[in-house]
């Protein structure tokens, strides 16, 4: 059996040299994103702590109360990661069918991310306008927009997860960029870092 030829224009092997030039001032371009939004985080973080332990309306010790669904998201947020993974795995090979597979589970799972996020965001609105009525502070305010910031960032990386899947079932796997699939990959492992982090602070600030 003869091999059979590949096709430049659907392979990042045969990149010109503006082409790989491109390639990587976009990999430069996303990891100065990452960094930003590495502080961006870490600030909100450290700023989230100091009002936590120092600020005298804050809830004592062992009374943040926080919504049971938030274990369900950070269990659902790893296994997107773990989908985009698998799917970032296969886009190497091209494997077609089970790329399309894990793409299309990794979108369903952050879909329901999303879904549980929701009503979380809802009852940390409502136990923080309580604490506001009764002079509680507004530690639970920062929880929300926490929380809030990193489901924002969660859409657009699902924007680009479902543009990802849509090029993939229109075009089959050779039309899809190895390059994007694996800067999706990063952005997405880089979101569960943030969060790890971020309920990880919750929790044993509860």
């Amino acid at each position: 059996m003869t091999e059979r030829p590949r096709t430049p224009e659907l392979d990042e092997d045969f990149l010109t040299p503006w082409e790989e030039e491109a390639g990587a001032s976009s990999r430069l371009g996303l990891l100065l994103f990452l960094a930003s939004l590495a502080v961006l985080f870490g600030a909100s973080i450290i700023g989230y702590l100091f009002i936590r332990l120092q600020s005298p309306l804050a809830p004592p010790p062992g009374h943040l109360l926080l919504p049971g669904g938030l274990w369900v998201s950070t269990l659902l947020l790893l296994a997107t990661g773990w989908a985009i993974h698998m799917a970032e795995r296969r886009a190497r090979r091209r494997v077609g069918g089970s790329l399309r597979g894990w793409l299309g589970l990794s979108l369903g799972v952050g879909l329901a991310f999303v879904a549980v996020q929701m009503p979380c965001l809802a009852e940390l609105l409502r136990v923080h306008q309580v604490a506001l009525a009764q002079q509680g502070g507004a530690i639970y305010g920062l929880a929300f927009a926490l929380v809030v910031v990193h489901a924002l960032h969660v859409l657009g990386g699902m924007v680009a997860l479902g543009a990802l899947t849509f090029s993939t079932w229109g075009r089959g796997p050779a039309a899809l960029s190895r390059r994007r699939m694996r800067g999706c990959a990063l952005y997405w492992h880089f979101l569960e870092v943030v969060w790890i982090a971020l309920f990880g602070v919750f929790q044993i600030t509860a």
